[in-house]
């Protein structure tokens, strides 16, 4: 596994550090998204949809659950488990197995605790943690198990 540390300095600043990180992909990328409310985890999945070739607005789908967005080569899916906190097994089944791992797909899930089983035990995995530092800068680690 490897392991990254940044310090960001601005929601601009992290949509770059995710950029960077989009350079390392060739499709299939499962991305886990962990940290607490308004410390980037958007912002982030906002870089890698403009490195993927994103012409939309990304936003979160906390109401949605899902939200999918068409890249140049690559589809984005942007996931959030946070209203699935306290449901059953069943209901958390939000068809990802069939999305997971495909090469022409990246799934980025922010709140990956609360989703599913598959989610949580889904490997190999590239595990994002933002935390707060101060009002402005975030600490971003970055664990990719790919290498």
């Amino acid at each position: 596994m490897k392991i990254t540390e940044y310090v960001s300095n601005s929601p601009e600043e992290t949509k770059k550090i995710a950029s960077e990180l989009v350079s390392t992909f060739h499709g299939g990328e499962v991305i886990k998204a962990i940290g607490d409310m308004g410390c980037g985890k958007t912002a982030f999945c906002q870089g890698i949809g403009k490195a993927l070739g994103v012409k939309g607005i990304i936003n979160s789908p906390t109401f949605n659950l899902i939200k999918v967005y068409q890249g140049e080569k690559i589809t984005l899916y942007h996931v959030d488990c946070y209203r699935l906190e306290g449901v059953d097994e069943e209901r958390k089944d939000l068809a990802l197995d069939e999305v997971m791992g495909d090469k022409k797909i990246i799934t980025y899930i922010e709140w990956p605790n609360y989703g599913s089983e598959d989610i949580i035990n889904y490997h190999p995995v590239i595990t994002i943690k933002l935390s707060y530092l101060d009002d402005e800068q975030r600490k971003i680690v970055i664990e990719d198990e790919r290498f």
